[in-house]
């Protein structure tokens, strides 16, 4: 099980352990590690194990004083933290596992001193990212690995905020079923994944059942479930039909597992026949707002749908303030093309306030040179748009009460926090935090906002091996057993 423990005592600690595991090969060194991020509260911690197979004798090496090695195991070596009493920020260390000459990193995460009510999550295993559920119920993602036959696999594991406890719930075989990007989990267990091989997605639940979304025989692309109410009982998406029949892209809603379509507008972004066609991407926690866009070449164009007072969905643009049919010369030949002003946005799937009030995008406005891009919010009471001319980004999701949330940049590490129909700058999304949580919090933008205050962020890591995509996720500490 991996979890984030409130327990006992410390132990004085070696600074290095030599272990022995049978040996397998001698041409092959290797190291492998169950897990490679461990977490702790700032205090009263009780040891974990950091299970570890390898060809060789290995050996077990922490990078800073207050990592601990408690003692070595036939499986692994026992690693406890000292406690953060004076911290004021996360602090992060490392033990490195070296066999021969190969080794492996384990990370590892100590809350700081202010930060007792908060459980702070930071799954980097999780090799798709994670996601978490409307209300912060779970977070979920996969984890993959090899098999001895070199076979490739993914575990999928439900992490349980309200215990801690992370649930590996079943392990897929590539060649069987390639789930990939997580796209959403509801407070109910259900988790939905891409769909690596045949196209639309999988939903997979706590008992590690695994089915298809229903859709009509038109549609035999499959169902793409992007968002969920936070009964579980509505999902958002599209339906996806071949290729050459047309727009391919079609918006659905699936009440209790039953699709049906949702009405488009008549043209596309720039009022034209549609090429792609429209999908659903975010909805509010009672389903009663939902957003997406249109997918014809570059448009994006933002669309929202909302109930009218006998429950039927009215969809219409988030904003187009200009439709301009305009010449453009290249290559010595003049060409009528259709510039448009308004908010788009791109394949994000939390972009909307819990109850549906705002939504949150990118306003492009477009030249004969490009176009220029910076955060908007639509709120959908008023229909009033609020845009961050000055800001350099865009905006990601929001609060019921007006907070939005927005990125730093067109590739971004970081985020900051805006006061929406202010139009004010209140900081950085990690001063924010520290000021209302009282937590020192890594890197990155927020993306999910829930209504107890859980939140989700994302950021761009760089290692040795590149750039990667990670979450972290910041929730009420699990309660006492």
């Amino acid at each position: 099980m991996r979890s984030v423990y409130k327990l006992a005592a410390l132990l004085p600690a070696s600074l290095m352990l030599l272990a022995g595991c049978a040996k397998i090969d001698e041409d092959i060194q290797f190291v492998r590690l169950e897990e490679t991020t461990y977490s702790f509260q700032y205090k009263d911690n009780e040891p974990q194990t950091v299970a570890i197979e390898a060809s060789g004798q290995w050996q077990a090496e922490a990078s800073v004083s207050w990592i601990e090695i408690v003692e070595q195991t036939a499986d692994g070596v026992v690693i406890n933290v000292q406690d953060n009493i004076d911290g004021t920020e996360i602090r992060k260390g490392e033990l490195t596992i070296t066999c021969g000459q190969a080794n492996e990193t384990v990370y590892v995460y100590q809350l700081a001193n202010t930060s007792s009510d908060w459980t702070y999550y930071y799954p980097r295993e999780f090799d798709q990212g994670a996601v978490i559920s409307p209300n912060g119920r779970y977070i979920v993602g996969r984890i993959p690995d090899m098999l001895e036959d070199e076979s490739w696999y993914s575990t999928v594991v439900f992490i349980d905020t309200e215990t801690g406890e992370w649930r590996e719930v079943s392990d897929v075989l590539h060649a069987q079923f390639l789930l990939q990007v997580p796209y959403i989990v509801t407070d109910q267990g259900q988790a939905f994944f891409l769909d690596g091989h045949m196209g639309g997605c999988f939903m997979i639940d706590l008992e590690g059942n695994i089915a298809k979304p229903q859709v009509p025989d038109e549609y035999p692309n499959g169902g793409y479930v992007q968002c969920v109410s936070a009964d579980g009982r509505l999902w958002g998406g599209w339906m996806q039909t071949n290729p050459n029949e047309g727009p391919i892209y079609h918006p659905a809603l699936w009440t209790d597992g039953v699709p049906e379509l949702l009405p488009i507008p008549e043209l596309n972004y720039r009022n034209k026949p549609y090429l792609a066609g429209v999908m659903v991407r975010g909805m509010s926690h009672d389903g009663s707002v939902l957003y997406g866009s249109t997918w014809d070449n570059t448009d994006r164009g933002m669309i929202y749908w909302k109930k009218d007072a006998s429950g039927k969905y009215q969809v219409d643009y988030c904003c187009r303030d200009r439709i301009e049919e305009v010449e453009k010369e290249h290559n010595g030949i003049i060409a009528k093309t259709t510039q448009v002003d308004g908010m788009t946005v791109s394949a994000q799937l939390t972009n909307i306030s819990p109850n549906g009030k705002y939504i949150a995008g990118t306003y492009r406005e477009e030249t004969d040179n490009g176009w220029i891009t910076y955060p908007a919010f639509l709120n959908t009471e008023t229909k009033q748009v609020f845009k961050f001319k000055d800001h350099d980004g865009s905006a990601r999701t929001a609060t019921d009460d007006g907070i939005g949330f927005v990125t730093n940049g067109y590739l971004p590490t970081n985020g900051s926090v805006v006061d929406i129909e202010n139009g004010v700058i209140l900081g950085t999304v990690q001063d924010w935090v520290m000021e209302n949580y009282g937590i020192r919090v890594g890197a990155g933008y927020i993306t999910n906002v829930c209504p107890d205050g859980t939140l989700r962020a994302q950021s761009i890591e760089t290692d040795a091996s590149g750039q990667r995509t990670v979450n972290w996720v910041l929730a009420h500490a699990p309660a006492a057993n």
